[in-house]
């Protein structure tokens, strides 16, 4: 292998590497701004499910009388239905 050969390679060999560092800084980057925006989605989850859970509280009354009706609606008999 010639003398330029040898400068190519190294050329290109530090060429690469150069690709990969600067490809991992931006995987990196783009990671934290991922993990800000899906923090940030979260909080934003939590908060609408707080406001659904307290919408409901007020049209159905609160948590004891929802679960005491749907007990006295699933503890009544039901008679079976006979054939000729």
């Amino acid at each position: 292998m010639g003398k330029a050969a040898k400068a190519h390679r190294a050329k290109v060999a530090k060429r690469n590497a150069n690709l990969k560092v600067q490809e991992k800084r931006m995987q990196k980057i783009w990671q934290e701004a991922f993990q800000e925006q899906m923090e940030k989605m979260k909080e934003q989850f939590a908060s609408m499910s707080g406001e659904t859970m307290s919408g409901l509280t007020e049209l159905f009354g609160d948590e004891e009388n929802v679960q005491e009706e749907t007990t006295q609606e699933g503890s009544e008999s039901v008679e079976p239905v006979s054939g000729e």
